[in-house]
């Protein structure tokens, strides 16, 4: 029993340093050799938990359980009216993606330059994504007749919210939040 903790505790090591560097330098700038330095394993012992890099790339990725974290909606006081609900269910998504942000810059990074893998990587996310953001808004605001636009909605704010981040450090991330509530709310209501 010992063993298969130690595995498992030794498994999400590796992911949590792979994480690290490959959002910091990228997937194809991380050899498998700096890796297992890094995490203080020999290379043998790395390929033994994960294939390939493209293996560990997407295990990074899994290992966030995003179908898991959406099956639970966010308690939304239903007595609030649908505009402040669409800027709460907006607002916990944000505040998730902003806790996971290396994952997020490390799989847009690797999608913009074009790496194989994180294509379809990025595919599993988003059809994890939209089917869970449409029940949360589905279940938030059930009074809107289309759950799925608007979750597109709320990933389009999301994925524009992060772009301001890059690009404008400045801001400051509840602001961005606000920003972005405002606009789905906007939107849906008009």
């Amino acid at each position: 029993m010992a063993a298969a903790t130690l595995r498992s505790n030794q498994r999400g090591h590796i992911l949590d340093v792979a994480l690290r560097i490959m959002s910091e330098q990228g997937a194809a700038k991380t050899s498998m050799r700096q890796l297992a330095r890094e995490c203080g394993i020999n290379v043998a012992t790395l390929y033994h938990y994960f294939e390939s890099k493209d293996a560990l790339l997407a295990a990074v990725i899994e290992e966030r359980r995003y179908g898991a974290r959406l099956a639970d909606p966010p308690e939304i006081p239903a007595h609030l009216a649908v505009e402040d609900r669409l800027r709460l269910v907006f607002s916990t998504v944000w505040q998730g993606a902003i806790a996971e942000e290396p994952i997020w810059r490390l799989l847009l990074g690797e999608a913009l330059r074009g790496e194989p893998t994180a294509i379809p990587v990025g595919q599993s996310l988003l059809d994890v994504l939209g089917p869970g953001l449409a029940a949360w808004v589905g279940s938030a605001i059930p009074e809107l007749d289309h759950p799925d636009a608007v979750a597109d909605l709320l990933l389009g704010q999301l994925f524009a919210g992060f772009v301001r981040h890059i690009f404008q450090p400045e801001l400051d991330v509840d602001e961005i939040e606000r920003a972005g509530g405002d606009a789905i709310a906007a939107a849906v209501i008009a």
